[in-house]
């Protein structure tokens, strides 16, 4: 079963849906959506519900972790509702795998103690974040006693902003991690647990930043070196995961860091979805293939195959995101022609709507030039704002 919530599903999965006659969840976003009527196959809440706590390992699927709520209110018992409990809180998360990075350094603290925190206790560098979060709110990374002091007026804002666009289940302030900052390269990987528990990877994005104070997701590479050079080793840590925690029927996003050392710290991962807003969908452009499909049929990419036939270009998607703290009532437009001249070969452009939604838009495409990466890091989103 498909769950269809806010803030966004795409054509392609829409598409992907009706052309395999899949099972959706009625939902108010699904009657919100204009969506033809008659395209999806319905099941009720509770003809799901009825269905689903016979499953000992439920095989559901979200474009968003606003299903979080559905599932947890429905399969409190179930091991799906476990698997979002233990990966959505990332206090949980280190807690769990402490044991296989026993000198990584964290702590939990209520949102009000936040500031009363002594910095003198703290080893710097970390990165202060929500225990349960969505995309960079609230997420900074604090070097020095001067990064500590300014660091709370603008959490602060975010908090607002957060609570005013997510459900508590995808973004919860109330309590935050402080964590010990990895040096490495950061990156993404799309991946499922099959019926049997192993690990099946769809895909892997390198995550660039501008500098050492970026937290943006303003781009994601994909290409056949980055598959090639991690694709082993990640698919190792995925079955010492497993082995910590039996997992099946599970999609995930999830994030991590490679040290100088070649070691692996995981961040986070996302539950019930690929990359969010849908832009696991650039898999079709960099690979030719649908990662819906292989899920929902639990099937494995032939990768020997898809990388001998692939291009040498960095496939990537680029998210434009609305600045923090900028009120999205004070935005009277946005220059898209502009802001998109940054870019040359563009697949696929996905305009979201701004004023109720912390992008403006989505943009799929490929170059062979490490220039261009770096010139679409640099874009300000503020100067294109009308």
């Amino acid at each position: 079963m498909f769950i269809i919530e806010k803030p966004y599903a795409s054509e392609f999965l829409i598409d992907t849906i009706v052309q395999n006659d899949w099972p959706v969840l009625e939902s108010t976003a699904i009657k919100e959506a204009a969506i033809e009527e008659g395209a999806f196959d319905f099941v009720s809440s509770e003809a799901a519900r009825d269905y689903y706590l016979k499953q000992e390992y439920p095989l559901i699927y979200s474009n968003s972790e606003t299903a979080i709520s559905w599932v947890l209110e429905n399969l409190p018992k179930s091991n799906l509702s476990e698997y979002i409990n233990f990966f959505k809180d990332k206090a949980l998360f280190r807690e769990q795998f402490q044991s296989i990075f026993p000198d990584f350094y964290y702590q939990t603290i209520e949102y009000s103690e936040l500031k009363k925190i002594n910095i003198d206790s703290i080893k710097l560098p970390v990165v202060i974040k929500p225990a349960i979060g969505f995309l960079s709110f609230g997420v900074h990374t604090v070097r020095t006693d001067k990064d500590w002091r300014s660091v709370f007026a603008q959490i602060d804002k975010e908090v607002k902003q957060a609570k005013e666009i997510y459900p508590e289940q995808v973004v919860n302030t109330s309590r935050f991690i402080i964590e010990q900052y990895v040096e490495g390269d950061e990156f993404a990987v799309d991946a499922y647990f099959d019926r049997n528990g192993e690990p099946v990877i769809l895909n892997i994005f390198q995550h660039p930043f501008l500098d050492n104070n970026d937290v943006r997701d303003r781009i994601y590479l994909m290409s056949t070196e980055i598959m090639i050079k991690h694709m082993a080793k990640f698919g190792i840590f995925l079955r010492e995961m497993s082995q910590v925690k039996q997992i099946k029927n599970f999609p995930m996003h999830m994030e991590i860091r490679v040290t100088e050392n070649g070691d692996i710290i995981p961040i986070e991962v996302n539950p019930m979805r690929f990359a969010g807003w849908c832009t696991t969908d650039v898999a079709k452009y960099a690979w030719g293939i649908n990662p819906y499909e292989y899920f929902y049929y639990q099937k494995r990419p032939d990768w020997n195959n898809i990388l001998s036939m692939a291009g040498r270009d960095t496939f990537y998607f680029s998210m434009l995101e609305v600045p923090n703290g900028i009120s999205n009532d004070r935005i009277n437009g946005f220059d898209y022609d502009g802001c998109l001249a940054n870019y040359s070969n563009i697949s696929e452009v996905r305009y979201i709507n701004y004023r109720k939604n912390p992008l403006f838009a989505v943009v799929f495409g490929h170059t062979a030039s490490r220039k261009e990466i770096e010139k679409i890091l640099s874009i300000k989103t503020q100067e294109y704002i009308k």
